[in-house]
């Protein structure tokens, strides 16, 4: 093996690696993002339902994103 083989087999892996790597934290990003809206509407939903807007909480809770 020469170098310039081990140099490019070093950075075949090592950039393979790192799309990997960012991959995984755009997808756990997502998550967290997804999770936040999430909570956010139920908070939002349970403050309408406890002002006596029950349609409105129902609405909320149920519309697609």
């Amino acid at each position: 093996m020469t170098v310039a083989t081990i140099k490019s087999n070093t950075w075949t892996y090592t950039c393979n690696l790192c799309s990997v790597i960012s991959k995984a934290l755009t997808v756990a990003f997502m998550a967290v993002v997804a999770f936040g809206e999430s909570a956010g509407r139920a908070r939002a939903a349970a403050e309408l339902h406890r002002q006596g807007y029950y349609k409105e909480a129902k609405a909320l809770m149920l519309e697609d994103n």
